[in-house]
């Protein structure tokens, strides 16, 4: 069984650790974005086409089909590359991942990503952020980031025609509180998949660290068992 983890913005593949060590039946693979940790961001920018590359070059060499697990931005790019590959793709779940974009949901988000104020209000996870990506680069990425969730908040890359387009299972995972993926636009792009659930995880914010992975990895291995029973 073939796993791929995928962070969320602003990550690394370390983010993704403590998941990976609890996932020991299977061959777990997990990557770091372009632009992320150590690797420089490139003079264009950052961009979903970058992160789709990524995981071109990540299986490259893995034969057999592949189940993917995305953390937020981790989640939308690995729907997006389900929908471009749909043979190699065993199944998907994206886990507290904005699918749905307004302009209002974009300003919340938006605030959140100010190198200036994050220092201020959240400076452990500004210090955090320095020390994974590195003290002249973490601001750089921030901004980087901004950018490209202004991009596909007025131009969305996962529309209608390209959910169509993915023939796996899926399942959407968001925490009850989460203020950024709500789990009220998750069941709405679940109508709109081919073979999709939705799991509300309760008592749960946006932050990868607040997710319950007990109950995380037990609903995954029933989701994967699932999947394995409809093949």
């Amino acid at each position: 069984m073939n796993i791929l983890l995928l962070h969320g913005a602003l990550g690394t593949k370390r983010q993704m650790a403590n998941l990976a060590d609890s996932l020991d039946h299977a061959t777990c693979r997990s990557i770091t974005f372009t632009g992320h940790g150590e690797s420089e961001i490139p003079q264009q920018g950052l961009n979903f086409e970058l992160f789709l590359r990524d995981v071109d070059l990540a299986l490259e060499k893995v034969n057999g089909p592949v189940h993917l697990v995305g953390y937020s931005m981790g989640g939308y790019v690995a729907l997006l590359w389900a929908a471009a590959h749909p043979h190699r793709v065993a199944s998907v779940c994206a886990i507290g991942s904005k699918l749905i974009w307004s302009s209002e949901g974009l300003q919340q988000e938006l605030k959140k990503m100010d190198p200036a104020a994050m220092e201020e209000k959240v400076p452990e996870f500004a210090m955090g952020l320095a020390a994974t990506h590195g003290i002249d680069r973490w601001k750089q990425l921030v901004t980087a980031t901004a950018a490209e969730m202004t991009r596909i908040a007025g131009m969305p890359l996962l529309t209608d025609e390209v959910l169509a387009k993915i023939e796996c299972p899926v399942l959407l995972a968001v925490g009850d509180q989460d203020t950024t993926a709500i789990p009220e636009d998750m069941l709405a792009v679940s109508r709109k998949l081919k073979d999709a659930g939705v799991l509300v995880i309760p008592r749960t914010r946006h932050p990868f660290e607040d997710i319950d992975l007990d109950l995380l990895i037990t609903q995954l291995t029933r989701f994967w068992e699932s999947t394995a029973e409809e093949d």
